[in-house]
């Protein structure tokens, strides 16, 4: 009973985290912000050189949160890695509160300033939640 509770928690708060668009942020706003409205997320490393990203995870060991920027240090693109136990309750959610277009792809209009496209891309482990900014 106890593992449902805290998967239905994890579940949860993924949701939120889905909904919000850290693409073009700089990596300090997103620090913040991840701090102050993500406090399941800890910060867990920041690479620069040939890749550049900053690292969350979550203290249960679900999900990974990777900001890969560019050389400014400006959000390029966002992924969230989690374990297939996330799987159907995060197509739901995407389901609810964007445009599904076809293959796990879906559309972000909602924004208002600029518009996103979503995708999952299925791993061996695991499975990522990956957001860029939809060119035109």
């Amino acid at each position: 009973m106890k593992k449902i509770i805290v998967l239905l928690l994890i579940v949860i708060s993924s949701l939120s985290v889905l909904g919000q668009s850290f693409v073009g942020k700089h990596k300090l706003e997103i620090k913040k912000e991840m701090k102050e409205k993500y406090k399941e997320f800890y910060f867990s490393k920041e690479v620069l050189g040939k890749s550049n990203f900053i690292k969350f995870e979550d203290f249960d060991g679900y999900r990974t949160y990777l900001f890969v920027l560019n050389e400014d240090g400006y959000c390029r693109y966002q992924m969230l890695m989690c374990d297939y136990t996330l799987l159907k309750k995060t197509i739901d959610a995407l389901n609810q509160n964007f445009e599904y277009k076809e293959n796990l792809v879906w559309y972000d209009y909602t924004s208002g300033k600029e518009n996103f496209v979503i995708k999952i891309k299925k791993e061996e482990w695991y499975f990522s939640v990956i957001t860029r900014k939809l060119e035109d």
